[in-house]
């Protein structure tokens, strides 16, 4: 079994929201209409599951089931961003679909850890009025980018690095997001077409986020008959 250790940067050294705005700008030069595409995409994908909810009260937890599926391809999105931060030129468009058939839908991961993102987030909405939905969506904001560096995590692994990596940083993540609210405000102007170009802006700079957040990780073989642990 593999037992796998962290160690991740102090957070001291982490860039401002600006520097983190700066960097999501340049990974999407040239790419603000692909990038907006994906979004439309992702967007109306996720309206027309959406659409029996309207039609029926029965529909509701169908709806949520389906609801799970758009996230393997929202997280294949976040990769693309992800990789354009770190100088890929691949086609956006391109990346997202083949990364989505190829791996988010292919690979269970991705798709259980959603799920249980999902779960959670509804759960802690129930019992705090939303804001616990608030902090278990930063608290689990770096699962989809953990799973692609680390293939070798499983859901549940790449969920307990997340809420390691986010201690003490969630604040900070949500300053970075607050600092996007013009843009919000100034993009529901335009009946909110204008989120198709700011959304794609605030994933990239999250991806540039994570980079920072992210350090390195050791893996050692080890021959344990326990399951695989990690160890903080």
């Amino acid at each position: 079994m593999q037992q796998i250790k962290q160690a991740y940067r102090n957070s001291t050294i982490m860039k401002t929201p600006y520097e983190y705005r700066a960097q999501a700008r340049e990974a999407l030069q040239n790419r603000w209409g692909e990038a907006a595409i994906v979004s439309l995409v992702i967007l109306l994908s996720a309206m027309l599951i959406s659409a029996p909810s309207f039609m029926a009260e029965w529909a509701g937890s169908i709806t949520t089931v389906l609801a799970v599926l758009v996230l393997p391809l929202q997280y294949a999105y976040f990769i693309s961003l992800l990789e354009r931060t770190r100088g890929s030129e691949e086609e956006l468009i391109r990346f997202t679909l083949q990364y989505a058939l190829n791996k988010a839908y292919a690979n269970t991961r991705f798709l259980v850890a959603g799920l249980l993102i999902m779960l959670l987030s509804t759960a802690a909405a129930i019992f705090t009025l939303g804001i616990g939905a608030i902090i278990v969506k930063y608290m689990y904001s770096m699962v989809p980018y953990l799973l692609h560096d680390y293939p070798e995590l499983t859901p549940r692994e790449a969920m307990k690095i997340s809420r390691e990596m986010m201690s003490g940083q969630k604040w900070e993540l949500f300053v970075l997001d607050f600092t996007f609210i013009g843009w919000i405000l100034l993009a529901f102007l335009t009946a909110g077409l204008g989120m198709l170009f700011v959304e794609p802006y605030m994933s990239a700079a999250h991806a540039t986020f994570y980079e920072d957040l992210k350090g390195e990780k050791l893996i050692e073989e080890t021959e344990e008959s326990t399951a695989t642990d990690i160890d903080e």
